[in-house]
């Protein structure tokens, strides 16, 4: 490929030079000497002086132009020879950073350049000399010509050098070809008309106006990137807050939305401007996308959102955007996901109610347990020595249940109010299931309930007898569920927890109860506390643990244990 680049390279400037050489133009360089510096001065230094054209980046040089002009109004020879003195000076300055053969490339490709488009002009009866309307299709074939040469030249080079296809080098070239040479066309044509009414001068205004274009230009180009980092840094430092925030500007009709917003929404930002867009009151999460139809500030407003089942809650304030004159022009919404706070706000309501239990369990320790002690021997000494009957007739055994169960009550209380810290040392949870079963084993014979174990043997620090009182509680409530003919099973995964599914297929938990079945004094049984699993989730917490309702339905409930791995 290289050496295809390099005969390339060779034919291009045998074929520019040959051109030069055959019309040699220096014939009239005695005569317009003056003329010609002071073109070729204006040609080096609008070659350096280019205009930058941003938001692309995209340039042009007004070189062309000066080539142009110089073929309509002096001829051939007087172009090619501004061509060759501008060259000259760029080849001395730049010898060091650019390859001798490529300059001597560099000034072959405008020869054919100026040279087809000259020939084009006059073949559509072009004069040079004069300006006239009637000439405007010859001065526009001539500038598609020199564009086209231009274009074929250069896509040779690329396509030998570079990895990029024909076809996209000639789009990319198309996409700039138009406004390019457009410009070019129209300065040429002010620039003849500038030479024709005084060369000397004209060639000096055009300069100064190119030059001021150029210096201008780039100041513009400076500013726009500029303002293009700022906004940049700006979006960045937005994106990287924990925070959704939306602007909505009202003058441009353009939203802006952090990632954070995005993420929080679980949507992308196109689906979100649809649904601000919209402005009209959503089906789904009505609270929450009502917010962006206001247009008055608000401050900590509290929201849901629901997105696959999964619910958040917002925290949402909005407050008014301000132009550089301090002129309303649009609204910006904040939004936090307050979720977890929440969860630990009603934890802290859930403890605040447990030191209430537990103020009332010790109270209830020494106001009724004493009394209890002595009614619970009383009835306990007649139901030893009254007869049978007696015994129905004054209802001592469901008198003795009842005490019973008050004491339940009453121990149930202080365990939740005082609960001893946990024993810790390493024990298998399969061990403790086993020794549970053998207790529960009986039971589940009578009503049919075959229990399945399948338990990874993972070392745990847990206290084994409270985790026995948090199985046993929760196998009790597995087989109340149960009427007859069930199932059973236990089964672990191991993670960076050890997490234990305990799965029955009773009745299941009535979906409204699902929420609050840890609260103290919620049951569904008639003679059950509403304590067993609070003081089950109090021993767990205790462990560094969490337990949690993992589904329920009709065809039954699982609860998954989760306990940490090691001390």
């Amino acid at each position: 490929m290289k050496r295809l680049y390099a005969l390339y390279a060779t034919f291009v400037a045998v074929i520019g030079c040959a051109l030069f050489l055959y019309i040699w133009p220096f014939e009239h360089i005695v005569q317009q000497w003056g003329l010609l510096l002071l073109l070729s001065g204006s040609t080096i230094l609008l070659s350096i002086y280019i205009v930058h054209l941003p938001p692309k980046g995209n340039a042009f040089s007004l070189d062309s132009t000066i080539y142009l002009a110089t073929i309509f109004v002096y001829g051939l020879e007087t172009s090619l020879m501004v061509l060759l003195l501008s060259m000259i000076p760029t080849y001395l300055f730049h010898e060091k950073k650019m390859a001798w053969w490529k300059h001597v490339c560099n000034f072959a490709m405008y020869t054919c350049m100026i040279v087809g488009a000259y020939y084009s002009f006059v073949m559509l009866g072009g004069e040079s000399g004069s300006f006239s309307i009637h000439f405007l299709d010859a001065y526009l074939f001539s500038l598609i010509v020199y564009s086209t040469i231009n274009m074929l030249l250069i896509i040779g080079f690329f396509s030998l050098s570079s990895s990029s296809s024909v076809r996209h080098i000639l789009m990319e070239m198309l996409n700039e070809w138009l406004f390019t040479y457009g410009v070019t066309l129209l300065t040429s044509l002010v620039l003849v008309s500038l030479l024709l009414l005084n060369e000397y001068f004209g060639i000096l205004l055009f300069t100064a106006i190119g030059l001021l274009l150029s210096l201008a230009f780039r100041q513009y180009g400076r500013l726009y990137e500029k303002a293009a980092n700022d906004k940049t840094y700006i979006e960045q430092l937005l994106n990287s807050l924990p925070i959704g925030i939306v602007t909505i500007d009202e003058s441009t009709s353009n939203n802006f939305i952090n990632d954070s917003a995005a993420m929080l929404l679980d949507l992308d930002k196109k689906e979100m401007k649809q649904m601000i867009e919209q402005e009209r009151e959503s089906e789904k999460n009505a609270l929450f996308w009502n917010l962006f139809i206001h247009r008055d500030p608000f401050q900590q407003v509290k929201v849901p959102y629901e997105k696959d089942e999964k619910k958040k809650i917002f925290l949402a304030s909005q407050s008014n955007l301000l132009n550089l004159y301090g002129e309303k022009v649009g609204r910006t919404i904040f939004f936090l996901d307050i979720t977890e706070m929440e969860e630990l706000t009603k934890r802290i309501h859930q403890s605040e109610k447990l030191a209430l239990v537990g103020e009332m369990a010790a109270k209830a320790a020494h106001e009724i347990r004493n009394p209890l002690t002595v009614i619970h021997g009383f009835l306990a000494f007649m139901d030893e020595n009254l007869a049978e009957n007696e015994r129905e007739q004054y209802h001592i055994p469901l008198l003795l249940k009842e005490i019973d169960r008050i004491n339940a009550i009453v121990e149930d209380m202080l365990l939740i109010a005082k609960p001893s810290a946990p024993m810790l040392k390493e024990t298998y949870m399969e061990t403790i299931v086993q020794d549970l079963l053998s207790l529960l084993q009986h039971t589940c014979e009578t009503k049919k309930i075959a229990v399945h174990v399948r338990l990874d043997r993972v070392p745990l620090w847990i206290d084994p007898k409270q985790m026995m009182q948090v199985l046993y509680n929760l196998l009790h409530n597995s087989i109340e569920a149960i009427e007859e003919n069930g199932t059973i099973c236990m089964y672990s995964d191991v993670n960076e927890t050890y997490n234990m599914y305990i799965y029955d297929s009773g009745r299941g938990i009535p979906k409204e109860m699902q929420k609050t079945i840890f609260e103290p004094f919620m049951t569904t049984k008639s003679s059950g506390t509403g304590l067993g699993l609070t003081i089950v989730k109090r021993i767990i917490e205790n462990h560094g643990g969490t337990i949690a309702l993992h589904d329920s339905s009709e065809k039954g409930t699982t609860f998954v244990i989760s306990l940490p791995i090691g001390r």
